[in-house]
């Protein structure tokens, strides 16, 4: 019997690399202070260079890699790999409504995400670039010290969220949707200071979060960002969410 371990390198090596067409923003990096403390850190980190994409994954580009790997569509995905909500929207098991085709793809678990971004000759952003990033609004690099800014990402995964319409400005890096209506991925999820007691639990209660988490903050009334960290932190590399998508990165020399 496959241990999922081996499972595991079985289709990343089954998932070739093909990249996609999509835009990479490249974002200098630069000294940072994180949200969120970060083993026994203060928060303050230092960002390297680096290309995020412009937009989220879409349904479409995603049918394009589940098309391309088959072995990650619904119907035959391991389920130690994605648990039963994956790409449950899609109208079949390897194709999203025609009206979804653009939209942010969702239900996607970490492991179908993390084999997308290699299979683009990328990666996940992690939690301090994502954030790096989303700090900005379209005239800022950091707009976090403004409370009217933060106010408004208080709507952050939900349809009234700041950037959840389709053509919403880009934030001063050029990157769009960082605040729609779609949580992201990152990378180093499973690191993000939490209740480790959720982590393991299997209540059905998953969205349960806040609490113990707000500890490790630096700014305890940077609500958007608690509420996204808590999400993530709560969420196992098999989970799927129906706002919970992605977006990859790449490293620069």
């Amino acid at each position: 019997m496959l241990t999922s371990t081996t499972l595991w390198f079985v289709l990343l090596a089954t998932s070739s690399p093909a990249t996609s067409q999509a835009t990479y923003m490249e974002i200098p990096g630069a000294a940072f202070r994180s949200t969120i403390r970060h083993e026994g850190n203060d928060g303050n980190r230092v960002v390297a260079d680096f290309a995020l994409m412009q937009r989220a994954v879409s349904n479409r580009e995603f049918q394009a890699f589940v098309q391309q790997h088959p072995h990650w569509r619904r119907d035959r995905v391991p389920a130690l790999f994605a648990d039963s909500g994956y790409l449950l929207h899609w109208r079949a098991a390897g194709a999203p409504e025609p009206l979804d085709a653009d939209r942010p793809v969702t239900r996607v678990s970490w492991f179908a995400v993390d084999a997308y971004c290699k299979a683009q000759q990328a990666r996940l952003p992690d939690w301090a670039e994502w954030e790096y990033v989303a700090a900005a609004d379209t005239q800022r690099h950091d707009a976090r010290h403004d409370p009217a800014w933060r106010k408004r990402l208080f709507a952050d995964g939900t349809a009234r969220a700041v950037d959840a319409a389709g053509d919403s400005p880009a934030n001063a890096y050029g990157v769009h949707g960082l605040h729609g209506a779609s949580w992201e991925w990152v990378g180093d999820f499973s690191t993000l200071l939490g209740d480790s007691d959720k982590r393991g639990a299997d209540d059905g209660d998953r969205l349960q979060f806040c609490g113990a988490t707000g500890l490790s903050f630096n700014n305890r009334d940077d609500y958007a960002a608690l509420k996204r960290v808590a999400l993530l932190s709560a969420m196992q590399p098999r989970s799927t969410l129906g706002n919970l998508g992605f977006r990859c990165a790449r490293s620069r020399p």
